[in-house]
């Protein structure tokens, strides 16, 4: 089955990218998409920033930093990077993006509503929030994401059909296998391809397939979408009454790889109108809509970082290439052009 290799770039904990702002400076933006439990070091992301310098990945200056996170100054992870760039690059301007307001930026809506529910998906977990004027007023996770309904797909392969598959194989049944809707570039769901489970454990497993129908499928991934549904009502109900009136009129923004017809599933559970942001080519990278989103949330207020100008004196090179007997000596007496 095609596409398979969707799943893996959502997992990474940790996306960095490096552009050239213009020619003084370059920026940063460090996507914590990483939501640490108990035992995980909130610091990882500070790790990152400290261990690419050391490898010279970020050539200096770096005047811009923008750190993208889930629950943005709540994240845990977000301190410790803010303290390390400002022991890297003191003159950097950092800033502080939650990941909803920059999926909403990204998703380039027009018009944009006053106040939606953005629902980011990414390989580990779901973060659900209120927008309201590029503000998160209300917000939550659950955990699991992409990984967390293909290994769904996995358990019940094993469970019922004594299938031992991979999550790149679960995940490709996921997005093309029709659960909530058809998939947009396979026109039929094909097998799974994995290992026969049997009793023989002195011989390799023999390969096998499983071909799951959509009814099948939607019956093992809806169960994943459920704790998302809990999130929707309790961000609402936090939001104060006026916004939350406006968010539900804004309704439901699906972002993040999302399968085909999650909008359709998550608005006929919720009751308020839906729609999805399909990720380009480019996104089964990196998510895309999150750093379209940060582009244009900069464009609109860039910042402005203190970097020293460093002048050559020109006179002085002049005269040094005269003493190495580089360039002929000037006529004192005549005329300077």
């Amino acid at each position: 089955m095609r596409g398979g290799g969707v799943l893996w770039w959502a997992l990474d904990e940790i996306r960095v990218q490096v552009t050239g702002r213009d020619a003084r400076y370059s920026q940063v933006v460090l996507e914590l998409a990483w939501n640490p439990g108990q035992g995980a070091d909130a610091s990882l992301a500070a790790q990152v920033l400290a261990g690419m310098t050391k490898r010279a990945w970020l050539s200096a200056p770096i005047g811009s930093v923008v750190l993208v996170a889930p629950g943005a100054g709540a994240h845990p992870g977000v301190e410790p990077a803010v303290d390390k760039v400002q022991e890297l690059w003191p003159a950097a301007v950092v800033t502080v993006v939650d990941e909803a307001v920059a999926a909403l930026a990204g998703a380039r809506l027009d018009p944009e509503p006053a106040a939606c529910v953005v629902v980011h998906q990414d390989g580990l977990r779901t973060s659900v929030a209120v927008v309201a004027g590029r503000e998160v007023i209300a917000g939550g996770l659950a955990t699991g994401g992409t990984r967390g309904l293909a290994q769904a797909v996995v358990e019940h392969l094993q469970a019922e059909h004594r299938l031992d598959a991979g999550l790149e194989q679960a995940w490709a049944a996921v997005v093309h296998g029709g659960a909530f809707a058809p998939s947009p570039t396979v026109p039929t769901p094909g097998p799974v391809l994995g290992a026969m489970i049997t009793e023989d454990r002195v011989f390799p497993a023999p390969p096998g397939k499983v071909t799951l129908s959509p009814t099948e499928l939607r019956a093992v991934v809806a169960p994943a979408y459920q704790p998302v549904v809990g999130l929707v009502e309790q961000v609402l109900r936090e939001a104060p009454p006026e916004t939350a009136r406006q968010a539900t009129a804004g309704g439901l923004l699906l972002t993040g790889p999302h399968p085909p017809g999650a909008e359709d599933h998550l608005a006929d559970l919720t009751g308020l109108p839906a729609r999805r942001v399909v990720e380009p080519k480019a996104g089964h990278h990196r998510l895309q809509v999150l750093l379209d989103g940060v582009a244009r949330l900069l464009a609109e207020k860039p910042p402005a970082p203190v970097i020293a100008e460093h002048r050559i004196d020109l006179a002085e090179k002049l005269q040094l290439l005269e003493e190495l007997g580089l360039r002929p000596p000037r006529d004192l007496n005549a005329d300077d052009r």
